[in-house]
């Protein structure tokens, strides 16, 4: 998708889709409210009312029959849903269990920065040089990046025709990446647990280009017992090729894909075999090991694609005092950096938002001050985070613990922050976009539910707002952890809760 595009559908969905959760809320629902009530013990809140206690004690047992009918407690189950406005709380079970929370960790992630950013916020990049002398930079180029999460290869050769546009005709030294922006280690905590070659295990960098992956493009040799053709997108240097795999004659092609770390960086294995009668294989998107190497990679051959001569190194150092801004870009919005994050789940982006919370123009931000970042933001919501961990800041693998009442203690504060819109309009819509577009597509949840979603072998999580049949804002999370079989297998079990709270009329 192009961004151009983006930039459309986000707008429409800004100006459409957030409508029904945010505009119809109820007018005690404001923040001085919400503060107060956020944190305070269920009884404290609650006042008799027969008609609510009714269809509470309908609903416990409407989900007592859901969990009956599945093998998922014998694993951890904790619910919680809550009354945005009033805190009545609809259903509560398990709810103060510290749990797994998968990629629900972004709903944090992403409220920490809007709290502090803005949804207006940009990330920055510039091109410097020390002297640019009839057509030729003298000396190196650098790159220097603050972290964006959404800059992508359309990007880098907008910079390489801007510069030729500024009649930039030879790079004399080097390409210096200055990523010191943050401090160190390019793998987020937790991402070490497994070696797995997918893209939502990718690396960070101040600057990281394409998610920090790579696609593999095969396509069939002229003849039988040939090598296919294998392109990468982007193209670049820095990723070597390795090519095993060999056409056939015939229609067919069962081709694999894979990245292996190197010492240089990384290599991308292909093998298998493709029909000389086939189609283009494309493969998933792929990790990368060396962000700064990757990026300037992907600089060096976008230069070289308008004709700017460059024939020297890719290097990691600091840009100098002095050197001139010859080209400037800003990303999108961090309103549309969420968005993209929570809709589609993306761990990259996540991690990227997270380490931006660490630091400043002056400081280099480290995972330790990014975590103390989000902790302190969770405290201001007035969470009790003493059973709170933050490990990393997408949710992957083992190491982050969050229970179900501080998820929907985190919705409601949202709820009424003045960032709201933006927030709820970055979580999928049931039955419409996102990780949740193809689940809970009945008539009383299409479009009414917003959740984050989120998935591990042993997690399956689901975090978000929902309109109730008589008209209530409430915030839920429904989390499952340890389940006897793949977490995945559960989804339709927390579907069928959340229906049963989206029914809930009294």
């Amino acid at each position: 998708m192009t961004k151009s595009l983006f930039r459309v559908l986000t707008l429409a969905l800004v100006l459409g889709l957030a409508t029904p959760l945010a505009a119809q809320e109820s007018p005690t629902a404001k923040a001085e409210t919400a503060e107060a009530q956020v944190g305070q013990p269920p009884q404290a809140q609650q006042q008799a009312d027969p008609a609510f206690d009714r269809e509470a004690t309908k609903l416990a047992g409407q989900i007592k029959a859901i969990l009956a009918g599945s093998d998922v407690t014998a694993g951890k189950v904790g619910i919680h849903a809550v009354d945005v406005a009033t805190g009545q709380v609809l259903h509560s079970q398990g709810a103060d269990e510290p749990m797994n929370p998968a990629s629900n960790m972004k709903l944090i992630t992403s409220a920490a920065a809007l709290d502090k950013f803005g949804p207006q916020y940009t990330f920055g990049t510039k091109l410097m040089a020390k002297e640019v002398d009839d057509g030729t930079i003298k000396g190196s180029l650098y790159v220097k990046g603050n972290g964006e999460a959404f800059l992508l290869h359309e990007d880098v050769l907008d910079w390489a025709g801007q510069l030729r546009q500024k009649g930039i005709e030879k790079i004399e030294g080097d390409i210096v990446i200055d990523d010191t922006a943050f401090n160190a280690a390019y793998l987020p905590p937790g991402f070490e647990q497994k070696n797995e070659d997918a893209s939502y295990r990718s690396p960070i960098g101040a600057v990281s280009v394409n998610f920090n992956a790579v696609t593999a493009i095969v396509e069939p040799a002229g003849k039988a017992g040939e090598k296919p053709e294998v392109r990468m997108y982007p193209p670049n240097e820095h990723v070597e090729i390795v090519n095993q795999a060999t056409t056939y004659e015939g229609r067919r092609r069962r081709i694999g894909v894979k990245s292996v770390p190197t010492e240089e960086g990384t290599k991308l294995v292909i093998t298998g075999k493709i029909g000389t009668q086939a189609s283009p294989y494309r493969s998933r998107r792929k990790r990368i090991d060396n962000p700064p190497a990757f990026a300037g990679s992907v600089l060096a051959n976008s230069l070289e694609m308008v004709g700017i001569a460059f024939d020297g190194e890719v290097k990691t150092g600091q840009a100098p005092d002095g050197a001139d801004v010859v080209v400037s870009h800003n990303s999108q919005p961090l309103s549309y950096v969420v968005l993209a994050m929570n809709k589609w789940s993306n761990n990259f982006m996540a991690e990227q938002v997270m380490r931006t919370l660490g630091g400043d123009d002056q400081t280099a931000s480290t995972w330790d001050a990014a975590r103390q970042e989000a902790t302190a933001f969770l405290k201001k919501a007035g969470i009790d985070t003493s059973t709170v961990t933050i490990h990393n800041g997408s949710g992957l693998y083992d190491g982050n613990l969050v229970s179900p009442k501080q998820f929907v203690q985190l919705l409601r504060y949202m709820s009424s922050h003045k960032w709201a819109p933006e927030y709820m309009t970055s979580l999928a819509v049931a039955g419409v976009d996102g990780t949740l577009e193809r689940r809970m597509t009945g008539e009383q949840t299409t479009a009414n539910v917003r959740g984050k979603t989120g998935t591990l072998n042993e997690v399956s999580a689901l975090s978000g707002y929902l309109r109730t049949e008589s008209g209530r804002l409430v915030a839920f999370s429904v989390l499952f952890n340890d389940p006897p079989k793949r977490a995945w297998r559960y989804r339709p079990v927390q579907d069928r809760i959340v229906e049963a709270i989206a029914g809930f009329d009294e």
